[in-house]
């Protein structure tokens, strides 16, 4: 089974015979703060380190996570970004049969294939904003799956109070939950990190979005110390590189005001841009809360022909007719500076305004 991202630039800039940078990317859901101050230099003097081999087990760096979210060492692994985890669970976990939250990324659907796990869909209504009722979902679950569960959502940006999430995945002890956190830094809300961990639950934290360092890839798992016995003893070694065993050390100790500006940015500039595109003609805006905004298409004009008559502006948005559970009409774009949002929405302007 494909894979299928947003993202892809380089490519992107290949097929169309362009430099990189005349692109703007509002497909791939990142920082629109660019790099951490200080951060380049960090890994400029570490360079010399690639040539030895890193700690085996991302020691240090765990440590420094461990303590700042008051967990035991033992509660957390690092990888090779959280889809190293996505694809991990359902091949070490005994669940026969894995519930996925649609529409939500396709990557919970092609781990569980390859494991071998069968998938059910749990569909969010649109009549709903593609709010998780939790009364719905509690019917679906008999006991013995898998769940996997994204907040804020991808691609929805709907946000799920971390509280109401953690009673249902209390309430709900014989079904075991991903709840994939990689998008919840550029919100407020309180993470499931700073509870008192429940057995039935995997969490997973990506660094490469709100720092916008996904070609290092890393990320973590937490879990209770029972619960991720099995990935400790069977995880390969080296399985962060040194860069970004460095980036992240740099990170979890010294980028706390970069996060504060961005989550700042959001709230600032998300609701300007949500109603600018909302008044755009047949544009209607999904509500949500992370830097990615869900849009549908009133008329004939689908999202893969806007997706490409943007690109002829040299704009990459996101044809979310891929998701399952989204029809043709859904795009998305992510939030970037106030000139690359400035960029976007005059070039929507202009297409959508077409007779």
């Amino acid at each position: 089974m494909k894979t299928i991202h947003g993202g892809n630039i380089v490519s992107m800039a290949a097929e169309l015979g362009c430099p990189v940078t005349e692109l703007l990317d509002m497909s791939s859901n990142l920082t629109p703060s660019g790099m951490v101050p200080g951060l380049r230099e960090e890994l400029i003097n570490h360079l010399e380190e690639i040539a030895f081999l890193p700690e085996a087990g991302s020691e240090t760096l765990l440590d420094i996570f461990s303590t700042l979210h008051n967990l035991k060492s033992t509660e957390v692994l690092a990888g090779n970004g959280t889809t190293e985890f996505i694809f991990a669970l359902p091949m070490a976990l005994e669940n026969k049969k894995a519930l996925l939250v649609n529409p939500t990324y396709s990557d919970y659907q092609v781990a569980c294939s390859w494991a071998g796990v069968e998938t059910e869909n749990f569909f969010l209504e649109k009549e709903e904003e593609f709010q998780l009722n939790f009364s719905r979902l509690d019917s679906r679950l008999s006991g013995k799956e898998l769940v996997f569960i994204c907040n804020p959502n991808n691609p929805t940006s709907v946000l799920i109070s971390s509280r109401k999430l953690e009673d249902f995945i209390r309430s709900h002890p014989a079904s075991t939950f991903v709840i994939d956190e990689s998008y919840l830094p550029f919100t407020r809300e309180k993470s499931l990190l700073d509870i008192d961990l429940p057995k039935n639950l995997f969490l997973l934290c990506s660094l490469s979005k709100i720092y916008g360092i996904p070609g290092l890839r890393l990320g973590f798992m937490v879990a209770t110390e029972n619960s991720l016995a099995h990935f400790s003893e069977h995880s390969k070694p080296w399985g962060v590189n040194r860069l970004a065993q460095v980036a992240g050390e740099f990170l979890l100790t010294k980028a706390d005001a970069y996060v504060e500006e961005v989550q700042k940015f959001i709230e600032e500039e998300r609701p300007e841009i949500t109603e600018r595109l909302g008044l755009l003609p047949g544009v209607t805006v999904i509500p949500g809360a992370a830097n990615f905004i869900l849009c549908s298409l009133a008329g004939d004009l689908k999202a893969d022909q806007l997706k490409e008559r943007m690109l002829e502006q040299k704009i990459m948005i996101r044809d979310c007719s891929t998701f399952t559970g989204l029809d043709k009409s859904y795009f998305r774009i992510s939030l970037k500076d106030k000139k690359g949002n400035q960029r976007c929405l005059e070039a929507l302007q202009r297409i959508l305004s077409r007779p």
